[in-house]
């Protein structure tokens, strides 16, 4: 009976450290809507620490998708993720995932979400990077 009391304790101190994890990465959510007549759309944001930045949007297959990155920082990693996709596609400049024009082809109709964050090493120092982000799909 002695042992239960240390016991809860420690149950309590992990549930308490578990959650403030959780409070350290942020996600923000932007629906991406292109304006009528338009296919391309910007947006101006920051990252800082360990959180990421989504932006979901719905597509067609074949469709390509051309996503820039304009910023002073190296700190930044860019990836388009989805449930129906076998594995991550990097969006980054100098990617494989890409053609020779920067563009991604997308493989079918659906939501996909672009994710952005900042590396490891500059998210553990506190660091954060502002960005602005042109998506465009033709």
């Amino acid at each position: 009976m002695l042992f239960l009391k240390p016991l809860g304790l420690l149950f309590t101190a992990l549930i308490l450290s578990s959650c403030s994890f959780m409070a350290i990465a942020a996600d923000s959510n932007e629906a991406v809507h292109f304006k009528t007549g338009t296919s391309s759309e910007q947006y101006v944001a920051t990252t800082a620490n360990y959180d990421v930045n989504n932006y979901v949007f719905y597509a067609k297959k074949d469709q390509h998708l051309k996503v820039t990155l304009d910023t002073k920082s190296t700190k930044l990693w860019v990836i388009l993720l989805d449930s129906k996709l076998e594995r991550v596609a990097d969006l980054n400049p100098y990617s494989a995932d890409i053609n020779d024009n920067g563009e991604y082809v997308l493989p079918y109709t659906g939501k996909y979400t672009i994710r952005i964050g900042q590396y490891r090493a500059f998210a553990r120092r506190g660091e954060s990077s502002h960005y602005t982000l042109t998506i465009a799909i033709d």
